[in-house]
């Protein structure tokens, strides 16, 4: 990337007003002293421009958050770094940072000027929570460096930006039957039976980072030319389909996701392979196969990695087709997490 060092307006007028008052009062008094401070004046810029200029290739700035997931309503650390690479000189920085999160469209921007040390560089520290669910993104949108005097601007610094996943909440009970959180759920002998085709062992599907090597099924990859993996399924109980409404309020969206996290896990526990289903953008429905912990995390992370906000009638059209025919259970918020739907 570019450095480039421009002037500074601000600086730059505060400077010449300075000077030119000094020149005045010389130009009246005659004063060696005076003359002196001209000098020095002088000089001060074209060292701090050359400190600046010498500088600008070890000046760069970075975010910091916590590298894991972190809960909803819980504060984590959030910091901005910039670092001088520079033994010598030192710098004051403006900064500008917003946040989005992904999910729910929530957004913000806060501008902070901080001291730039030589070396060890400049933090700012402070903590963030997010009462929402969603991946978090938090950007350097604008970094501007100056020397000493403010004569001077290094605007084009290198920049790195992060992110965090909020996790939905979930005050689960561990002794919690699903039947107890989904409204109307049928018994083992009213469940839909599976079909002569399904496989009640495993099912294969793309390689997902994450997964283990010895999953892999090496025959078909070869054949496929991409890394496949066997998923095994839950002790050959009923794959159970889960639609997540996604809608067009986000505090409905987070309440949805707190449930439908809760419920997912429920029937994990109980050994239920799962066929998660959500909106998605492009007009139809997304779907991710859960069969242990692993899996959902993945599900939800992608979940909360794009927009959740949902037109009124999306679910409805994107449900309209013949995928949740059969029984599925529909993510709930209320005394239920869920409502079985035949």
């Amino acid at each position: 990337m570019a450095r480039e060092v421009g002037i500074s307006p601000g600086g730059t007028i505060r400077y010449g007003i300075t000077f030119c008052l000094i020149l005045a009062a010389w130009n009246f008094f005659r004063s060696y002293l005076l003359l002196l401070m001209l000098a020095l004046m002088v000089c001060g810029a074209v060292v701090s421009f050359l400190l600046l200029w010498g500088g600008r290739g070890g000046v760069w700035a970075e975010i910091l958050l916590p590298a894991g997931p972190v809960g909803k309503t819980v504060q984590f650390p959030f910091s901005v770094r910039v670092h001088n690479g520079h033994r010598l000189a030192a710098y004051t920085a403006d900064l500008t940072y917003s946040w989005h999160n992904l999910f729910t469209g929530a957004s913000g921007r806060e501008t902070r000027h901080l001291w730039v040390a030589p070396s060890s560089g400049g933090r700012i520290g402070q903590s963030m929570g997010s009462s929402f669910a969603g991946r978090v993104e938090v950007r350097l949108e604008r970094l501007a460096v100056y020397d000493l005097l403010h004569l001077f601007c290094l605007r084009q610094c290198e920049r790195r930006d992060a992110d965090v996943i909020v996790w939905p909440r979930t005050a689960e009970n561990e002794e919690e039957k699903v039947s107890d959180c989904v409204e109307g759920f049928p018994g083992e002998n009213e469940l839909p039976k599976r079909g002569v085709d399904y496989n009640p062992d495993y099912e294969v599907r793309e390689y997902q980072p994450g997964d283990e090597l010895k999953n892999i099924h090496w025959k078909l990859s070869a054949k496929q030319r991409e890394l496949m993996v066997r998923q095994r399924l839950s002790t050959g109980r009923d794959v159970m389909k889960v639609l997540l409404p996604l809608g067009e309020s986000r505090e409905q969206n987070d309440g949805l996701m707190d449930a439908g996290y809760g419920l997912c896990r429920a029937l994990l526990r109980e050994e239920y392979p799962i066929r998660l289903y959500w909106p998605g953008s492009a007009g139809r429905l997304r779907q991710c196969y859960v069969a242990e912990e692993g899996d959902l995390d993945r599900a939800v992370s992608e979940i909360l990695s794009n927009s959740g906000i949902r037109g009124r009638d999306d679910v409805r059209e994107q449900t309209a087709g013949e995928e949740l025919n059969g029984g599925y259970i529909e993510v709930r918020t209320g005394a239920y997490r869920g409502a079985y739907i035949r």
